[in-house]
């Protein structure tokens, strides 16, 4: 069957300073904050625009310390796209395809809602790709 994408679930944009991301992406671009988060486990704090039937998510680390893969690549690449997420329809077909295609794919991670595997930056020109599958 092969990788079907059937929409964009979010993009993760990296940001130093996340007030600064949110006025820049509320004021200059109009978009409406809906919520925010923190992720202990991965130290860093979220804020999120609902952007259509998809999702904008600015993060910015709050633990520098330098197992923090969003203070590596902040540190590496400076602000900017960080991870893009792509809604799939089959998870293990997709995965199938992009390996048999020579990519690199991580084992699905699966919670009640919802599937989710990462493709190697190196099979995206840089960008960090999510495949996501809604189980619900």
């Amino acid at each position: 069957m092969g990788i079907n994408v059937t929409g964009i679930n979010h993009v993760i944009v990296a940001v130093e300073d996340l007030e600064a991301g949110i006025e820049t992406f509320g004021e200059t671009w109009g978009l409406e904050l809906d919520h925010r988060s923190e992720v202990p486990e991965m130290g860093i704090k979220a804020a999120y625009f609902n952007v259509g039937d998809a999702i904008l998510e600015l993060v910015t680390p709050y633990d520098d310390s330098e197992s923090n893969l969003l203070r590596k690549q902040l540190d590496r690449r400076g602000e900017g796209l960080y991870m893009f997420c792509v809604r799939v329809d089959d998870m293990a077909a997709a995965i199938a395809d992009l390996r048999a295609k020579g990519c690199t794919v991580t084992d699905p991670i699966v919670t009640d809602e919802v599937q989710e595997a990462f493709v190697s930056p190196r099979n995206a020109h840089g960008v960090r790709m999510q495949l996501l599958q809604r189980l619900k």
